[in-house]
């Protein structure tokens, strides 16, 4: 998906947003803004996936700030919430029957999509069980596209399947949907960033969240990128996206990717995701904030 017109707000607000998590000082708070703004002004366009602007003025704010990892308490907090709610969603899940077991697992994936800390309160206000509730009620309500059983009997046949994530905290609730993937399929790969930009999962955050024990792969899918970059992607993620009968996104962001490039991918693609604005909702006949389980290609 390429970018629209409104994304241009979109993304500085995006920005604009992150850095009063990071400093109070309406200074620098004005240096990022100005900054972002002056790259946008120069370089957004519309042949290009909404994620690369977001990527580059997340770096802006890096650079600013002087910060390799802006919001490490929370990335990790995001992390420590997730791994102990997963924990609960694989118990109470590994008696259900296969199909069903994995339909759970699937929708609890989507659902952790949500685990955001900038929108799921500011610095997690909420309390563990509070967010556990307000998970449970978005897997609880129907997905506004569901090709779930779609989903089932592709994964049942593929061989080789790349599963490519999204966000901390969600990936501990990806460990488990990777791992019923596995239970079948011949090899799975997960790719993930060498370098954090906003809540996005990195390698550290997989040995977190377990994702090596559940994986035959962990491979480096490129630097600090929002989602996966089909101009900055490693070497090791073009081969495996070539090898794979299946690829999985999860996001927003690698929904931009998959949906704009999946003529150079030559297996199915599935994308799970919840969406968060009506531009993208619309790709889909909808308005609103609404979660999707669907069948790229």
């Amino acid at each position: 998906m390429k970018a629209h017109t409104g994304c241009f707000q979109c993304v500085l607000d995006d920005v604009v947003g992150a850095i009063k998590l990071e400093s109070d000082d309406p200074a620098v708070r004005e240096q990022v803004r100005s900054a972002c703004l002056d790259y946008l002004n120069g370089n957004f366009a519309l042949d290009r996936e909404p994620s690369e602007f977001i990527t580059q003025v997340h770096r802006i704010l890096k650079r600013v700030l002087s910060r390799d990892m802006p919001f490490r308490n929370l990335r990790d907090k995001c992390n420590a919430i997730g791994v102990s709610l997963s924990n609960r969603v694989e118990s109470e899940t590994e008696p259900l029957p296969d199909r069903q077991r994995f339909q759970m697992r699937l929708r609890w994936a989507i659902a952790g999509n949500e685990l955001d800390f900038r929108t799921v309160g500011a610095g997690y206000e909420m309390t563990e069980d509070e967010i556990h509730a307000r998970l449970a009620e978005s897997v609880a309500r129907p997905l506004a596209v569901d090709r779930t059983d779609e989903i089932y009997a592709i994964a049942r046949s593929a061989g080789d399947v790349l599963y490519i994530p999204d966000n901390v905290g969600e990936l501990a609730f990806d460990r488990l949907l990777v791992r019923e993937i596995r239970r079948t399929c011949r090899r799975i790969t997960v790719p993930l960033r060498g370098g954090p930009i906003t809540s996005d999962a990195i390698v550290a955050d997989g040995d977190t969240c377990g994702i090596p024990a559940v994986a035959d792969r962990v491979i480096l899918a490129g630097p600090d990128t929002l989602g996966i970059s089909w101009r900055e992607m490693s070497g090791e993620l073009r081969a495996a996206i070539g090898e794979a009968d299946l690829v999985v996104g999860k996001g927003q962001a690698n929904y931009y990717v998959l949906s704009e490039h999946k003529a150079g991918v030559p297996g199915r693609i599935v994308s799970l995701l919840r969406t968060k604005c009506d531009i993208v909702s619309a790709e889909f006949g909808l308005k609103g904030k609404v979660s999707v389980a669907t069948v790229l290609k």
